[in-house]
This record gives structure tokens, C-alpha cells and sequence, in this order.
């Protein structure tokens, strides 16, 4: 499948309104009309005080932000950020939060934003797919990202060090495994990946995750391809397997089961290391109390259980340090 393009555009939440503090001096009355020069101070400060509601009143309407369409706030809620609206009561999922995830999250996205959205009705999730490491050059080019979920922690770590995930402390929400999956019938009578050779064969670009698996399965077993098929991603590769494109192609454990009512089967690949989905905020999503609830989420029961349900494995335990440390600016 084809990447998907987000763009959905951010607006900051209106400040908090000056403080209207006393002259520093007193008024001084003209000679012999004293009450018209103190009704006349009186009268620029209720002026003053008049013309700061009207700002105040104005700025806090939802109506009047740019971009605000489509997202969801509750009154006297933060912008569309996110933003928290009260430190004391934790991270209120409020507004909207871009996620750029993985294409083999696909499968299980519209459950776990829609999950999401049932506990948390006062938030909208929009996700952007696509092979992790497209996704990071997006993101490295300007595209407006608050949480990004890799399929591997190689390609998390070349995350890590762009400018948008600055001080960035990723948590593990998920693991999938590497399969060799054929078409309805198996045609190419492919058990093993010892019998690619002379077959046609659809493989990840060797940057992208589920290529950098391939490429190694491919070395431990001493086998080269003939002229593979090479795609941006495992949404793409598994579309060429399950339309019989290909004789085979290799995808994830979670992309097969998706695809085993087309007739779609899989083998495991012997020595195939699971691979593991860590999720940061960007520094963008770090002022994103929608962004970091879904993240928080995404480890909790709930999340796990939809993973699941989907074929991924449960993410992997914390470390008693693993607690993520990237808090919102200002607290």
C-alpha cells in the first residue's frame, strides 16, 4: 500500500491573559478640578480592564482557531495541541495528536485509536503510515508529527538523534516476528526460505525494518534472490503476496493473519529475532496531553489486549528505569 500523507496542522493554546497591575504612582488632580482628573484615571483603568475580558473572552474561543476543524475539545478545555489545561489533574486527553506509525500497525490502528477515543471522547487520534524510515525523513523535513511508533529500535535510535526528538525517551508498546508468507495455493510450492531462488519474490528496502529482518534470514541461510521485488514498505509487500504477484514475500506474523481469509499462509523463519515497536514523542508532541495519553495508553491492558487479539506479541517488560522522562515543557 501506498504511504498515507497526514497533514494535519497544529495551533498553540491562547495564554493566559496579562495582569492588570496598578499605576505605579498616583493620579495627581489638576488644580481646582480634582474629581474630573481622578474620574477620568478611573475610567481608562475600568477601559483597560474592559478591553483585556474582551481578548481573554475571545482568544478562549475554540470557534475562532485556525485549523480546529474536525478536532474535538470540551469548554474551557486546552487548544488543539493539547496542551495539559491543569497541571494538578495529570494529562487530560483533550484536541488532537498526529501519530505517524509503522505500516504494520495498519492492521490494528483503526481498533486502537477507536479504543482510544471510547475512553477518551474529548481527543482525536490521526495516524499516518508508512515504512519507519520514510517516516522519519518526513518528520526530518518539517511534516507535523507528535508521536512516532518505529517497528524496530534501529530505526528509533536514527530517530533520536534529529533535532525533533531531542531529549526524546521512547517506551517499547509491542513486538512482531518475521514470516515468509505465500499466496492461496502456493504456487511456487515455497516451504522454506531455501527454495526462493528462481521464484519471485517480494521483499522491504533493506532500510526499512521488515528489509534489514529479510536481508539477515536471507545471509543465515546462504541464499541469494533473483531480481526481488523491492517495496517501501510491508503494507506493500504483503499486497504483492496476497494478489499473487509474487511467489512469496516477507512480511509480518500480524500481516499474515490479516490476510489468511485471501488464502494468505506463512512459515516462521528459523533464527528470525522478534522485532520490537518503541514509541517517542517528538518535541512538538512533548506539549501534547493527547499525544502522551495515547502513548501511556498504548502499554496499558487495554492496548494489549487489541494488540493481541491482532497477532503482536505483548511488549516487552519495563526496566525499573524505563519510565518515560521526556515531561512536557514548563513542568
Amino acid at each position: 500500500m501506498a504511504e498515507d500523507r497526514s497533514a494535519a496542522s497544529s495551533t498553540a493554546p491562547a495564554g493566559a491573559p496579562a495582569e492588570v497591575s496598578p499605576a505605579a504612582s498616583p493620579v495627581r488632580a489638576g488644580r481646582g478640578r480634582p474629581g474630573r482628573a481622578v474620574a477620568t484615571g478611573v475610567a481608562a483603568v475600568a477601559a483597560a480592564v474592559g478591553l483585556v475580558a474582551g481578548v481573554t473572552a475571545c482568544a478562549s474561543s475554540p470557534q475562532d482557531e485556525p485549523g480546529a476543524v474536525g478536532a474535538s475539545t470540551a469548554a474551557g478545555s486546552t487548544a488543539r495541541t493539547g496542551g495539559a489545561a491543569d497541571p494538578d489533574q495529570g494529562d487530560a486527553a483533550t484536541g488532537t495528536a498526529t501519530v505517524f506509525a509503522a505500516a504494520s500497525l495498519r492492521p490494528v490502528g483503526d481498533s486502537l485509536v477507536a479504543a482510544f477515543r471510547a475512553a477518551h471522547p474529548d481527543a482525536q487520534v490521526e495516524v499516518n503510515y508508512g515504512g519507519s524510515s520514510a517516516l522519519v525523513r518526513q518528520i526530518d523535513d518539517g511534516a507535523p508529527a507528535d508521536l512516532f511508533i518505529s517497528a524496530d529500535r534501529r530505526t528509533m535510535d536514527t530517530a533520536l538523534t534529529r533535532r525533533d526528538f531531542s531529549g526524546a525517551d521512547p517506551v517499547d508498546v509491542a513486538s512482531n516476528r518475521l514470516v515468509l508468507a505465500v499466496p492461496r495455493g502456493n504456487p511456487g510450492h515455497v516451504t522454506a526460505v531455501r527454495d526462493l531462488p528462481g521464484h519471485r519474490v517480494a521483499v522491504c528496502a533493506r532500510e526499512v525494518p521488515c528489509g534489514d529482518l529479510a536481508g539477515k534470514a536471507l545471509a543465515d541461510a546462504g541464499v541469494t534472490l533473483d531480481d526481488p521485488s523491492e517495496e517501501a514498505n510491508v503494507s506493500a509487500v504483503a499486497t504483492k503476496v496476497s494478489t499473487g504477484q509474487v511467489d512469496a514475500g516477507f512480511i509480518y506474523s500480524t500481516d499474515a493473519r490479516a490476510l489468511a481469509d485471501e488464502g494468505v499462509t506463512a512459515t516462521d523463519i528459523p533464527g528470525v529475532e522478534a522485532n520490537v515497536y518503541p514509541a517517542a514523542l517528538t518535541t512538538r508532541g512533548r506539549d501534547n496531553a493527547t499525544a502522551r495519553a495515547f502513548r501511556d495508553w498504548m502499554r496499558g491492558p487495554e492496548a494489549q489486549r487489541i494488540l493481541t487479539d491482532h497477532g503482536f506479541s505483548p511488549a516487552p517488560a519495563p526496566s525499573d528505569s524505563a519510565a518515560p522522562s521526556d515531561a512536557p515543557a514548563g513542568r
